[in-house]
């Protein structure tokens, strides 16, 4: 059995490899590891891990997002947000929690909503 950082193997729902390449809207269940290259949107319930040579170009709506490579882009974690360790991120981020790892880059904005209130315009929201 394959262990990933803490994660059985089975418990994947999905793998972009290093070396491949995504472009539009990716959705899935469960947990999803990205080690390649999306661009576009990334919509989920459940876990996006960005692995260390993972890279992502896209507006992220995910319940759990654990970045350990390269994001920019809007990211919203409805549950957490972890930017670790070599990680690197430009955008925004919005999550009710987040974890900022020695060692990791963070440049933009970020907002912390409660973890039950509604998107804000960030995320997409008009606001008219």
């Amino acid at each position: 059995m394959i262990r990933l950082k803490g994660l059985v193997a089975e418990e994947l729902n999905g793998f972009l490899d290093q070396g491949s390449e995504f472009l539009g809207e990716l959705r899935f269940r469960h947990t999803f590891r990205v080690d390649g290259h999306v661009r576009g949107k990334i919509v989920s319930d459940n876990t996006l891990i960005v692995g260390e040579t993972g890279r992502i170009e896209a507006d992220i709506d995910c319940g759990v997002v654990s970045i350990r490579g390269t994001v920019v882009g809007h990211v919203r974690g409805r549950q957490r947000v972890e930017v670790l360790a070599g990680a690197r991120v430009q955008g925004s981020l919005e999550s009710p929690k987040l974890l900022i790892e020695d060692g990791a880059s963070f440049q933009g904005d970020c907002d912390m909503p409660p973890a039950d209130a509604e998107p804000g315009p960030a995320a997409g929201k008009n606001t008219k």
